[in-house]
């Protein structure tokens, strides 16, 4: 009986020595992990990003739909036009706030700005054409994917994108050889894929 209790002590002692060890193996790898965290870049606007503008505290304006243009402003009611690009959507609320009255047009206002859907549009010889919500990390090929891929009379060797005005031109069979040279696709982004002439 005594040589039983003394193998359940045995027994014990090292499972309360496992458990302990355990916890601190737990306890340094949190630890770890928490020291690994890098802080996260707010997103900071662009060119073409579509904004919902909410104010309170004002009667003449309650919600606007814009998107900010292809030099990088928006244009509200009394104000100049407020340069949005590079900065956060907590700090344009701030902004627009500060314009308002500083300017004296209205004693109190408050802003909230809300991001909508980003999209892109797709044009030409693709089976399905049209606008496209826009899933981070889209690349030029999965987008052609998702518009169902090319029409029978798509030319691969001519697709075009249209951002901010400027045209580029890509050469599909290329990047379908070498993914390398894929591009990734920008809200307002707008594809186009040519006609194929025989």
């Amino acid at each position: 009986m005594k040589y039983i209790k003394n193998i359940l002590f045995i027994i014990f002692s090292l499972f309360v020595i496992i458990s302990i060890s355990g916890c601190k193996s737990a306890s340094n790898y949190i630890e770890n992990e928490l020291n690994n965290i890098q802080e996260i870049e707010p997103y900071k606007l662009k060119p073409s990003d579509p904004l919902i503008v909410r104010f309170s505290g004002i009667n003449d304006q309650a919600v606007i739909e814009l998107v900010i243009d292809e030099k990088g402003y928006i244009r509200l009611l009394h104000i100049e036009p407020i340069l949005a690009i590079n900065l956060t959507t907590t700090q344009l609320e701030k902004e627009i706030e500060q314009r308002y009255i500083e300017g004296e047009i209205y004693k109190n206002v408050s802003v909230n700005i809300l991001m909508t859907a980003k999209a892109y549009y797709l044009q030409g010889e693709v089976i399905q054409s049209g606008q496209f919500e826009l899933v981070s990390g889209t690349t030029l090929l999965q987008a052609i994917a998702t518009a169902r891929g090319y029409s029978p009379y798509a030319n691969r060797k001519k697709v075009t994108v249209t951002r901010q005005g400027k045209i580029t031109e890509y050469n599909m069979k290329e990047i379908e050889k070498d993914p390398s040279k894929d591009i990734i696709i920008e809200a307002g982004d707008v594809i186009k894929v040519w006609t194929r002439w025989y």
